[in-house]
């Protein structure tokens, strides 16, 4: 797969991912369906189904992901649990049917099986006996197994439930339990409209008295009593503040640096009335907040694509009337996107910050707590108290219920950051990222940020940045050196920039390692080679030929080594078998007729070869090519025709007025000079 069909296939998952974070829907629109099994018709064994979406009141427009059955409320109807992606999280859908139905539910304990008795087989017999007691008219046998999950992401109750239908009545149930070569143990005592405990091997059912559940409405919320209009969320494990930066009051760009004092970063706008009566809070408690040891920092969000001046006209006069005791600046685009950028990685959902909001960093310039909504100046004295303490009282700040923590909160990492600036098409910002998030001098711990070194630098190279993306591959295998495939990237990278002497050590360690890949030695061999290095280069190009002996290519330039490290023989017979293997190839032919025309022993030289070999690959050429032209001109002077010679070399000199052709025009005029006092060329080039 090409670069750019990598950048498209990651830039899908990017924008899938996105819509993710933003909430959005798998299923649209979908309302969820319910189907009623019918049995099977007449003529075919294929059941029908009926849809009863609506009348089961089950067709409610969610992102529905699982179901878990069980009877919630203990009335012998079940009841379902159902998980969606989306809010609501969890939906209950009671049942309330009026059928005159009833029920047997069972709890199996195993006693020499698992507990739980997973895998048991119960089995129940039903009779209708009618309107005669004595007289049987229909008997039905159920079926059901203890299971251990259901589905994706749902586990339904381990009770094992039978609905009986209207006028049938129970007449015997037997249990397989899980274990080899297990007889059916019969069991008594079942009746219907009853819970019922069974333990292995006892042969009897005993009666579990359910407690009494209501599913009431919740009550009224208390009159005179308002939901906080803030969500206050604490960070289980604080990520650093990126790198950024905002616009003093006078249009100086202020670069938000990392402090040892709590910083409160505060959005706000003058057309907000929670944001004034917010900052008028602040204003009046002024000396509180000192003493809390806060440093505040107003930023406003009015007309934030408005020049500076426009909106400094908007906030200055806003800001003195208020007497607004603190810093105050503005927030440009860039500035809020990064807090988006933050706000997605630290909660992995992206939801826009609401006018107002707040940040509060901790000393060490890490994202603490986020603020949606206006704050308090109390609640801000009690997170300040909350900083403070200890590491696990602000774990158990951080969790939106009570509970217990199993292993604690993960120690902060960059990766979702990280994640979010290459979502956002953020590169750079990443590399920046993980430049800060970096402990100078703490190689163990660095060496775990090797991998997101290797990401972004793999992101940089997509799209072509590449002197970053090769900055961020060196950093990332300097923390972790082992890693093949990203030392293969970079190695190809600086093969591509013709970098070759810094690609060479690369290559070698790759080929030392897969020694059988024949790309890398192809690349080692080529560097080799335009590094001036023929001898190493010939060794490369001898294995890949050895390899492949119908390799015209790898043939071309083990010739064209060997030439350079002057075996001019041994040259001479690798371009003949490339011309064999590709009779078309214009390189092979041009680079044996220049041994052929210009070597120094006479015994060696074939001129009207030569000449023959270096026309055909002109013709192929279109006579474009400067270097194949000097060939022909070689060729032809070699033949004693001069003034072609010279000829050729002016058509080719011409060819090569690209200043960054300066050295090969200047060795085509000294060439011409020669041809023109009716001396051909001898010797290598």
């Amino acid at each position: 797969m090409n670069s750019n069909a990598v950048f498209a296939y990651r830039k899908a998952w990017k924008a899938l991912n996105t819509m993710l974070e933003e909430g959005r829907s798998y299923s649209g629109f979908e309302r969820n369906c319910v189907f009623l099994n019918l049995g099977s018709s007449s003529g075919t064994k294929e059941p029908l189904f009926a849809n009863i979406s609506g009348a089961s009141g089950l067709d409610v427009i969610d992102d529905g992901r699982s179901i878990a059955v069980v009877d919630w409320d203990f009335d012998g109807k079940l009841d379902f649990w159902i998980s969606n992606r989306t809010a609501p999280r969890l939906r209950l859908q009671h049942n309330r049917s009026l059928f005159p139905n009833s029920f047997v539910a069972l709890k199996l304990n195993g006693k020499t099986c698992n507990r739980d008795a997973i895998g048991a087989r119960v089995e129940l017999t039903l009779v209708n006996r009618g309107s005669e007691p004595r007289k049987v008219i229909e008997t039905r046998k159920l079926h059901k197994t203890v299971r251990a999950g259901e589905g994706f992401l749902a586990q339904s109750s381990s009770w094992v439930h039978f609905g009986i239908p209207a006028g049938f009545e129970v007449a015997g149930m037997s249990v397989r339990w899980p274990e080899r070569d297990a007889a059916l143990e019969s069991i008594d005592g079942v009746a219907g409209n009853h819970f019922f405990r069974v333990k292995q091997g006892s042969g009897k059912a005993e009666k579990w008295q359910a407690p009494e559940i209501s599913l009431a409405e919740l009550p009224p919320q208390p009159a005179g009593k308002r939901p906080s209009e803030t969500v206050r969320i604490v960070m289980a494990s604080p990520l650093p503040l990126p790198e950024c930066s905002y616009l003093d009051l006078a249009g100086r760009k202020i670069v938000l640096s990392k402090t040892k004092q709590l910083t409160l970063i505060n959005l706000w706008a003058t057309w907000c009335a929670p944001c004034v009566n917010e900052m008028t809070g602040w204003a009046r408690k002024e000396e509180h907040l000192d003493k809390l040891g806060i440093r505040i920092l107003a930023l406003s969000v009015d007309k934030p694509n408005e020049t500076v001046g426009r909106r400094a006209k908007i906030v200055k006069p806003f800001l003195k009337r208020l007497k607004f005791p603190f810093e105050a600046g503005l927030a440009g685009p860039e500035f809020l996107h990064v807090l988006e950028v933050a706000g997605r990685a630290q909660l992995d959902k992206y939801e826009a910050f609401p006018i107002p909001s707040s940040l509060l960093l901790d000393a060490s310039g890490r994202i603490a707590i986020i603020y949606k909504g206006p704050i308090e100046v109390e609640q801000l004295a009690a997170d300040v108290t909350l900083l403070n303490a200890d590491a696990r009282t602000r774990h158990e700040a951080a969790a939106h219920f009570p509970g217990v923590w199993i292993d604690g909160p993960r120690p902060p990492a960059p990766t979702g950051m990280i994640d979010k600036f290459l979502s956002s098409g953020m590169p750079e910002a990443a590399r920046k990222y993980l430049d800060q998030f970096t402990v100078p001098g703490a190689e163990g711990e660095n060496s775990d940020l090797a991998e997101s070194y290797f990401l972004v630098a793999s992101e940089l190279r997509l799209r072509k940045k590449h002197t970053e993306s090769l900055q961020a591959y060196a950093h990332g295998l300097s923390l972790d050196p082992g890693k093949f495939r990203a030392r293969q990237d970079l190695a190809i990278l600086l093969f591509r920039m013709r970098k070759y002497a810094e690609a060479i050590p690369h290559l070698q360690t790759l080929v030392a390692e897969q020694p059988h890949i024949v790309n890398t030695r192809k690349m080692l061999g080529l560097s080799l080679f335009q590094s001036d290095r023929p001898a190493n280069a010939i060794e490369q190009f001898q294995f890949l030929v050895k390899v492949d002996p119908g390799d015209d290519a790898a043939r071309l330039w083990l010739g064209r080594s060997l030439a350079l490290d002057k075996k001019t023989v041994e040259a001479a017979v690798q371009f003949r078998e490339a011309l064999r293997l590709d009779p078309n190839s214009s390189m092979a032919a041009s680079e044996l007729a220049w041994l052929l025309a210009t070597h120094s022993d006479a015994q060696f030289r074939d001129p009207k070869e030569a000449l023959e070999l270096a026309t055909r690959a002109a013709e192929d050429t279109r006579f474009r090519q400067p270097a194949i032209l000097d060939i022909l001109a070689a060729a032809q002077a070699a033949n004693g025709d001069y003034a072609s010679a010279v000829k050729t070399l002016d058509k080719a000199i011409l060819l090569s007025q690209a200043p960054k052709n300066l050295i090969i025009r200047n060795q085509l005029q000294l060439r011409r000079k020669l041809y023109k006092s009716n001396h051909p060329y001898r010797g290598g080039r």
